[in-house]
């Protein structure tokens, strides 16, 4: 797993709090439906759970989650869709529980439904293609008519409905986009399925589509089929399909579910990425030709992340950005994300630009390096250039400052930077409401952490010289928390580890 260093983590760690806001119930209770399939003479029923966020946009659209065997799978889909919602690694879904249908005598169709010959080791067995034509003509053209979805959907399917995955994806590739399939059943008629994969597999249009499969290792990847399936996947696989077979170790054939249910979805869903791509700094100017590092904070491998440095698009060739990229042009660098169907890709920006350094205030010495801070009356914020100060003071730490009479106020900080050297100098501002930074009366970033942006490592040129810093932050409680520091960058491209300014309460 790619991650920033401990260090660099640290100056930002505050507004990791707020990267992935949680969703406490993602999906509404489930609704009860029935169809009558003609293709099957069964009134077939269905629970339908939708996301909370179609209640508040009912124009919104949303991919869609097929379960086979719903009666006893789908629980555990939800559960787990339900997590990894409220840690952003999924969109909101749409999730269909389809349960078997059981025939008056109490006969379950699944060993009919899912079983893509007769066997006569299976009584009633043989009736995938009748259950195939069912979800195509039937079940998802009912869905996309009565809910809101998108179009693109996905399949779960565990034991025979990890075998009749593997006939649809041989039959009518182009149905799902995304597949998950659980220790299927491939060992099915003397393995049947293996010359059919042999012969059909480099036909199937691969683009667009996930297909993970959670086997298990030992005699059961041997007995149940895929001891013969995977070395044909890695011969005949098109090299556009996004594939892969993953063998657990010491799992039944039903503890599988848990784990392989959640690996599958990440490999289906990689790439999706809630909000804004994270990086440090957040933002800044650069001098074109004069080479910075730019840092993905808290990236990992879900995340396919390219990049070029000469102002072409990135795709699936282009390096892969890890820890950090060198910029020398800021106007040419483009950062891409892709995903494997290509449904969440798309470019993600730096919010760095080419520009000239920052001039200083002064050349001279400053009269001190002391901080200089004024107090106002809360309902001062925004303006408080214009606003009657309450309280003024100049300390050496602020630690040192005398207790105010009051919780809730507006202030201003600032002091003198003396910049010795030209080059770039980072300014890390957070804050748990309001605050704003001005480098030589220059604003350079601005934050709200009540709205959720708690921090901003901003990077500028800066001349030798003398700098005004001035902070300006609301504090509507005594609880409220402000941060700044000012680093510098060296020659090792680490500027984290070279602090040369601090503001702080401690």
């Amino acid at each position: 797993m790619r991650s920033i260093p401990a260090a660099l983590r640290a100056v930002v760690l505050c507004a990791m709090f707020a990267a992935w806001p949680a969703v406490a119930e993602p999906l509404l209770p489930p609704r009860a439906d029935s169809l009558y399939s003609n293709v099957l003479q069964q009134q077939r029923k269905i629970d339908v759970y939708l996301p909370q966020e179609s209640v508040a946009d009912p124009a919104a659209r949303f991919e869609t989650l097929y379960v086979l065997d719903g009666d006893w799978n789908a629980k555990i889909v939800v559960d787990i869709v339900t997590f990894m919602r409220q840690i952003g690694f999924l969109p909101p879904l749409i999730v269909v529980s389809i349960p078997n249908h059981f025939d008056e005598d109490g006969t379950n169709s699944r060993d009919h439904d899912l079983t893509p010959t007769s066997s006569p080791d299976q009584a009633r067995s043989g009736g995938a293609a009748q259950f195939l034509a069912f979800l195509k003509t039937e079940l998802l053209p009912y869905v996309d008519a009565h809910y809101p979805t998108s179009g693109v959907h996905s399949i779960h399917g565990h034991s025979y409905g990890g075998l009749f995955l593997f006939y649809v994806l041989m039959n009518d590739p182009s149905l799902f986009d995304g597949y998950v399939v659980l220790d299927p059943a491939m060992g099915w008629d003397k393995h049947m399925f293996d010359a059919i994969v042999e012969a059909k597999l480099t036909t199937i249009p691969g683009k667009g589509k996930a297909f993970y499969v959670a086997a298990r290792t030992g005699q059961a990847y041997e007995r149940m089929g895929m001891a013969a399936i995977e070395p044909i996947f890695g011969r005949r696989a098109p090299a556009d399909l996004h594939w892969k077979v993953v063998a657990y170790p010491e799992e039944t054939h039903d503890s599988l579910k848990l784990k392989g249910t959640y690996d599958a979805l990440r490999f289906v869903f990689e790439g999706y990425a809630q909000g804004d791509i994270p990086f440090v700094p957040t933002g800044g100017t650069l001098i074109k030709g004069k080479p910075f590092l730019l840092h993905v904070r808290d990236a990992n491998d879900r995340i396919d992340l390219r990049y070029t440095t000469d102002g072409s698009q990135p795709n699936a060739t282009s390096p892969r950005l890890g820890d950090a990229m060198r910029i020398d042009d800021a106007a040419k660098a483009r950062i891409r994300l892709v995903s494997n169907r290509g449904v969440f890709d798309r470019d993600v920006p730096h919010h760095l630009a080419n520009g000239r350094a920052l001039a200083p205030t002064s050349l001279t010495t400053p009269a001190d390096d002391l901080w200089h801070v004024t107090m106002y009356a809360l309902d001062a914020w925004p303006d408080l250039r214009r606003a009657k100060p309450i309280h003024t003071a100049a300390v050496a730490r602020v630690r040192d400052l005398p207790l105010p009479d009051r919780d809730a106020f507006a202030a201003t900080v600032e002091r003198a930077l003396v910049v010795e050297a030209d080059g770039y100098y980072v300014f890390n501002i957070a804050s748990s409401d309001r605050a704003r930074l001005f480098v030589g009366g220059r604003s350079i970033a601005e934050v709200d952490g009540a709205q959720g942006r708690r921090d901003q490592t901003i990077v500028e040129p800066l001349r030798r010289g003398t700098y005004e810093l001035r902070l300006e932050s609301r504090r509507p409680s005594k609880d409220t928390q402000i941060g700044f520091e000012v680093y510098r960058d060296e020659a090792d491209g680490e500027w984290w580890k070279h602090r040369i300014l601090r503001l702080s309460e401690d």
